[in-house]
């Protein structure tokens, strides 16, 4: 009984260390089919091959997680913006785990806002499926989807590993029990490609997310339309 009760203070204690820690983890973007969504051939062969060249940097510490393209040498510039868009690496991604909540900042006429997303941290189904990824044992965590612009219907699919026991992940993503290492998400695959725990020198700082009115998602779209009508004189 005494060394089941050791046991739990060590991996409690563990546990505890990997939460406080700090973090730099890149990954890659790989441009997938989704079932039943027709594309353009020519569309589709040129921002996959801008999307399978992207990189990605996630920086986080015990109270939060920052998510931000990288910067890459586009093939074609306007595939390339199309690409950002797909992958959703055209704002920079805030994750507090203490609000369940994910944010970006988004300007939208002359007025700066932050968009909140429960979703994203807290609607997750959890599976007993496992796998390796990097050396880190993985498991599986689906969200059911529908694409609020085509109404396309997607399972959001994530791999997190309760090795590195922080909630956090690309794109916004997270709320799970361990890090997610790998997210496929509409036509884009995220997976993990260099992880450095507690980096010698520390984390580069992550900047405050801009102060502006809190909207959600829903609201987000509806200024932006908005913002897009054109008034006649």
């Amino acid at each position: 009984m005494k060394i089941k009760k050791y046991f739990v203070i060590i991996y409690v204690l563990v546990s505890n260390l990997f939460y406080a820690q700090e973090a730099e983890i890149v990954y890659k973007s790989i441009y997938f089919d989704v079932p039943d969504v027709k594309i353009d051939k020519d569309i589709k062969t040129k921002v996959s091959r801008e999307i399978n060249d992207m990189k990605y940097l996630l920086r986080y510490t015990k109270k939060q997680s920052f998510f931000e393209g990288l910067p890459h040498v586009p093939h074609d510039k306007f595939m390339a913006k199309m690409a950002i868009g797909v992958t959703q690496s055209h704002v920079e991604w805030y994750q507090y785990p203490n609000e369940k909540q994910s944010y970006h900042n988004k300007k939208i006429k002359d007025s700066i806002y932050r968009v909140k997303y429960e979703e994203r941290m807290q609607k997750w189904d959890l599976h007993n499926e496992k796998k390796e990824i990097d050396g880190y044992v993985c498991y599986k965590a689906t969200i059911d989807y529908t694409h609020p612009y085509t109404e396309n219907q997607f399972i959001i699919e994530a791999w997190y590993t309760p090795e590195i026991p922080v909630p956090y992940g690309p794109v916004g993503y997270g709320g799970l029990p361990g890090l997610i290492l790998q997210l496929k998400h509409s036509h884009v695959i995220y997976i993990a490609q260099e992880i450095t725990l507690n980096p010698i020198g520390g984390i580069k700082p992550i900047k405050d997310l801009k102060p502006g009115r809190l909207i959600d998602a829903d609201e987000k779209r509806k200024l932006q339309q908005k913002a897009r009508k054109v008034t006649e004189d």
